[in-house]
């Protein structure tokens, strides 16, 4: 058949070259089935597809907002993760900072004390040596204390 000619009406559709896997079927029952599908045939092959559909689709959106579920407390989980561990490397920080200052201050207080130990030793030594000096000493002796004038005046307090 050349390009351009009208095609023979009794032709069958497995002799149109075009038609490929109608091949055999008379063109007066193509056309019949054709009309047909519309109302029958497509109307049941298309109908199962459309209640499938409906049908997976509250399936897939209560497996998508599962989904997303999991997803959302997969990330919660995470952040959650992460922020404990934050929360621990403080902690443990500031233990390890106050530790540090309890330390120090015990030093600092160790230091105080043993300064207080030097400081009477040191009184004590003075002491000794201003009363080894008053025989000597011109100065009137009502203005120098005594070791012994000390503790009087402390238990008199």
């Amino acid at each position: 058949m050349m390009p351009g000619q009208i095609p023979d009406l009794l032709m069958t559709a497995g002799s149109l070259p075009s038609v490929g896997p109608l091949a055999g079927i008379p063109a007066t029952t193509l056309t019949d089935q054709l009309k047909l599908a519309e109302l029958y045939s497509l109307g049941a092959v298309l109908s199962p597809l459309i209640l499938n559909r409906q049908a997976k689709r509250p399936f897939d959106v209560s497996q998508s907002e599962s989904d997303d579920d999991e997803e959302r407390k997969k990330r919660r989980r995470e952040k959650n993760k992460v922020a404990a561990a934050r929360c621990r490397n403080r902690r443990k920080e500031r233990t390890d900072l106050l530790q540090k200052e309890s330390e120090r201050l015990e030093t600092l207080n160790s230091d105080l004390k043993s300064q207080i130990e030097e400081l009477k030793s040191e009184r004590q030594q003075l002491i000794v040596m201003l009363n080894l000096h008053r025989p000597t000493c011109i100065v009137r002796t009502d203005s120098v204390k005594s070791p012994e004038s000390d503790q009087r005046s402390e238990q008199s307090d």
